[in-house]
């Protein structure tokens, strides 16, 4: 997986995942080398960026809040069937992707429940529709918004922190009939996959992480 991190709209940082199994989106550890490791359950622990790189004070002020309630992270699995996503942090987090397309309004990751964000099958009936010429190139794009609700009607750069996630061979078929169609003359659509077996281990894993006590009506305030 290809994951950017975006904070008020600016990229601050990029990271492209290693361990099959998955990773982890978290704060991490002071003094792990380059922010990211394999940890016991194998999966790799990929870190926010330090808000050191926003140049408004406030907004700084504000992530650095955010950020308190982020130190459980996220868990991320990428598989041919789609992307898993498993939230445990405190914080509130709210997606896009093609999974949840059509639903409207924002979309909410409940704590601890594994919930597909991402539909690879559905992407290539999609891509083969652009091929077709009967629609427009598909989103390869997971978005995840982390203490304010998404998608609404805020401008993007207005979000605190966004992180956008994609698979990384799914990007490039995107990338490449971009640019057969630019060229003006489309290629056979790929086909899709046979689907693997690591989507079941996904649940298994997320298993591991017990949730801690703390209050259902909790608020978030940043």
């Amino acid at each position: 997986m290809v994951i950017s991190f975006y904070y008020g709209g600016r990229l601050v940082g990029q990271s492209t995942t290693t361990c099959p199994e998955g990773c982890r989106l978290s704060l991490g550890q002071p003094g792990l080398p380059g922010g990211r490791l394999c940890g016991p359950e194998g999966l790799e622990l990929v870190r926010f960026p330090p808000a050191d790189a926003i140049p408004s004070e406030r907004q700084r002020q504000v992530t650095r809040k955010l950020f308190g309630h982020l130190e459980r992270g996220v868990l991320l699995h990428s598989s041919r069937q789609g992307v898993l996503v498993k939230r445990l942090c405190q914080g509130r987090v709210f997606y896009s992707g093609n999974a949840a397309a059509g639903r409207g309004g924002p979309n909410k990751l409940e704590r601890d429940e594994v919930v597909k964000v991402f539909d690879t099958s559905q992407f290539f009936r999609e891509l083969q529709q652009f091929y077709n010429s009967q629609s427009r190139l598909p989103d390869s794009r997971v978005v995840l918004c982390f203490g304010e609700e998404f998608p609404d009607m805020t401008p993007l750069r207005s979000k605190l922190i966004l992180v956008q996630i994609e698979q990384l061979y799914v990007r490039q078929l995107v990338e490449e009939a971009g640019k057969s169609c630019s060229a003006g003359s489309m290629m056979q659509a790929p086909e899709e996959p046979p689907p693997d077996q690591v989507f079941r281990v996904f649940p298994d894993v997320c298993a591991s992480h017990q949730r801690p006590f703390f209050r259902e009506n909790q608020q978030i305030t940043v």
